[in-house]
């Protein structure tokens, strides 16, 4: 921590240690109990009398703890006030620490962009005052922001980037911390003993410590190393010791990896109901937040635990709950969003008023009546993502305070080379889209894009009068172009005009300047909006053809190309089926062999379009002639099997197959030709001849070549000596 200040007023030494003490204590309390860090800072601030460093430091203490909480907006706010602070006693020590705390917080709201911003200026202040745990501590951030967007490359080079610093100069900590990530790194790429390595050694700084939530952590990624070697019963060990850990209560939400990991061990055995109670257990558990993604991929395992457990039912009302709770959090992700930019905002212009409070009242007066027209503009646009609504709310707000006429925006397209004008009025009516090239270079717009600085115009060139668009007549006079820059790029630019001459002056220019950069961030933000809207559109037609691809895949692995009919692998589960229903009702089946009589001449003579044609043919008459219940598949080039629900008698089974047996002997015309053949039918019956496919099969195999043996197509039941039946 940083050594105490000098003494303020009657604070003595003592009290700023206890000060430093406290703020120590909360650091360690945060990742298990929260509500005590909480209670240990609002202590803290009754020990001393406030200073800026003092403020600074529990404004960082407070926007951490908020992190460990989950609440990502309310450690911005802290941490943000925090960086303020730091900024007036200018300790690197406290730049580096709040700017990874700000990235932390970011990272947590989806913020990758502004999480990466702040990782790398933590680092740079580390690498400039040579802080070899503040340059490890902001790598490390690094690299787990990396990891969570599923950029391993990156990932691993900054990881041996940190291999390269002294580690006696970093906290064992970071050192754990950057070991567990390490080990996620080799379980992604499949090297499980460098894995497990790196697991071992997280479990060792955790064990010296006493780190909880690391230990825990590093135990659930062995036991996903242990899994994914097919180790299963080593895993489930593992995570059942984790589980029981003294501490995995404090865990919160992050324990169900715990359960979710463990479900996964026990399906891959085979004991889908332990799974699924394992995943409830943890679903139940005390203290979770009302929704989280990991819950919502913990109810993604149960809802395939239960399908695989044949609790449909159950696995669809889990799947229309992991839909309800994937719709929350996009909703609370967008309400995070706008909120978030409404705070920037607010700190935006709270900025503004801390530096329009040393200017003159003559400058105060003009600057507080533009913050005016900004946080009308701000609050307008808060919510904006179509470009058309951004430009119509411009011209609303513009249109009476500058005495413009006309208002444009338009997007910068240096891929043709053009400026695109996507919204544009002239006295309230909306004019149509436009383009005007880069080679058309007399444009002011031209200019104001191409160089990136404001143009201010007063008078009409007259050259160009015959180009304008809109009213002809209102001449304008006075014309304000202002480039829209974000990241360091020119994304578009406003344009305003106005039929009064001189009407714009430094004070407007001045004026949109300071609109330009949050109508460009609102611009950026809609063409975010638009291009993602585009990008899920295409996965969703995408992920369409995935699934019909699929099913289209599954289809043809369980049906025969040719005749449609399920093949030997789905006759083979059907079979199970039945046999399970055979063994919990009583109720039994046929399995009917069929072999073909005289079809390999019709090859020989006609040809084997003409073979398959007849073989297509029969297998649309034999599924024609089923009973719902009943059931055929192509098992071989001229060999069926029917699997025919009970009859109450034996002489109704005959009638049956016998009618089967009169539908194949009935000819097939193809190509003009009449094909007739016959067919050598064995029949068995289930818990008479076997209670298994395999047994089925073979009596009834053996029973239909003793009708092939005779020489002539016919029916014939398995038995010890099968008989004839004609």
């Amino acid at each position: 921590m940083t050594a105490p200040m000098k003494e303020v007023g009657n604070v003595t030494a003592g009290q700023y240690v206890a000060f430093d003490k406290c703020l120590e204590q909360a650091w360690q309390a945060m990742l298990s109990d929260t509500d005590k860090a909480f209670k240990l800072l609002d202590h803290a601030r009754t020990l001393v009398d406030s200073s800026v460093r003092r403020e600074c430091q529990l404004f960082f203490h407070e926007g951490w703890a908020y992190i460990f909480q989950g609440d990502h907006l309310q450690a911005l706010k802290q941490l943000t006030e925090s960086l303020a602070l730091a900024e007036q006693i200018k300790d690197p020590e406290e730049f580096w620490r709040i700017h990874n705390g700000m990235g932390m917080a970011y990272q947590g709201m989806g913020q990758y962009g502004e999480a990466l911003h702040h990782y790398r200026q933590s680092l740079a202040i580390s690498q400039s005052v040579v802080n070899i745990n503040g340059i490890f501590a902001s790598q490390l951030n690094l690299a787990a922001l990396h990891y969570e967007i599923d950029d391993l490359v990156s990932v691993e080079e900054l990881l041996n980037q940190m291999l390269g610093l002294d580690s006696a100069a970093i906290t064992a900590e970071n050192l754990g911390e950057a070991a567990l990530l390490q080990a996620h790194l080799h379980s992604r790429r499949s090297r499980f003993q460098d894995a497990l390595l790196g697991c071992r050694a997280a479990l060792e700084y955790a064990r010296q410590l006493n780190f909880g939530h690391l230990e825990i952590q590093a135990l659930i990624a062995v036991a996903r190393c242990q899994r994914l070697q097919n180790r299963l019963v080593e895993a489930e060990t593992t995570l059942l010791v984790t589980i029981d850990h003294p501490e995995f209560d404090k865990e919160g939400v992050t324990g169900l990896y715990a359960y979710i990991e463990l479900a996964k061990v026990l399906a891959s055995t085979g004991h889908f109901s332990r799974a699924v109670r394992t995943l409830r257990q943890g679903l139940r558990r005390e203290a979770l937040p009302e929704f989280s993604l990991i819950q919502q991929r913990a109810l993604e395992t149960l809802a395939v635990c239960l399908e695989r457990a044949k609790k449909y039912r159950a696995a669809h009302i889990v799947l229309r709950l992991t839909l309800d709770l994937e719709r929350k959090l996009q909703q609370r992700d967008v309400r995070r969003q706008i909120e978030l930019r409404q705070y920037e905002a607010k700190m935006e212009d709270e900025r503004l008023a801390r530096q329009l409070a040393q200017h003159e009242n003559r400058q105060l007066k003009a600057a507080q009546s533009r913050l005016q027209l900004i946080n009308e503009l701000a609050r307008q646009l808060a919510s904006s993502l179509r470009i058309e609504d951004i430009g119509q709310k411009l011209y609303d707000i513009v249109k009476e305070r500058l005495d413009v006429h006309f208002v444009s925006l338009a997007l910068n397209r240096p891929d043709v080379e053009a400026i695109e004008y996507v919204m544009a009025i002239d006295d309230g009516t909306r004019l149509p889209g436009f383009s005007i090239p880069y080679s058309f270079q007399q444009s002011r717009a031209v200019q104001a894009i191409r160089s990136g600085t404001p143009l201010l115009i007063s008078g009409e060139n007259q050259q160009l009068r015959s180009l304008r668009v809109g009213d002809n007549r209102m001449l304008p006079l006075s014309q304000l172009f202002v480039p829209l820059i974000h990241n360091q790029s020119v994304i578009g630019m406003v344009s305003l005009q106005s039929s009064i001459a001189e009407r714009f002056g430094d004070d407007e220019l001045e004026l949109l300047s300071s609109l330009a950069p949050f109508i460009a961030i609102t611009l950026s933000n809609a063409l975010s909006h638009q291009q993602l809207f585009e990008v899920n559109t295409a996965l969703s037609h995408e992920k369409t053809q995935i699934e019909a691809a699929q099913q289209r895949i599954e289809y043809m692995a369980n049906h025969d190309t040719l005749t449609g009919l399920p093949n030997r692998r789905l006759l083979v589960d059907f079979v199970d089926e039945r046999i399970a229903v055979a063994n919990e009702t009583g109720r039994t089946f046929y399995l009917v062999y069929i072999d073909l009589d005289g079809f390999k001449p019709v090859n020989d003579r006609h040809g084997h379009r003409v073979g398959d044609s007849v073989l297509t043919t029969l297998a649309n008459r034999l599924s024609d002639a089923l009973r719902k219940a009943d059931f055929a598949a192509r098992v071989g080039g001229d060999e069926f099997v029917i699997i025919v629900d009970d009859f109450d008698n034996e002489p109704a089974i005959h009638a049956f197959i016998s009618r089967m047996l009169s539908v194949i002997e009935k000819p097939v015309i193809s190509e003009n030709e009449e094909v007739t053949v016959s067919a050598s039918i064995g029949v068995a019956r289930y818990g008479t001849h076997g209670r298994d496919l395999d047994t089925l099969m073979h009596h009834a195999d053996q029973a239909m070549y003793g009708i092939k043996r005779s020489g002539k197509g016919g029916i014939a039941y398995a038995e010890l000596h099968p008989r004839l039946l004609f």
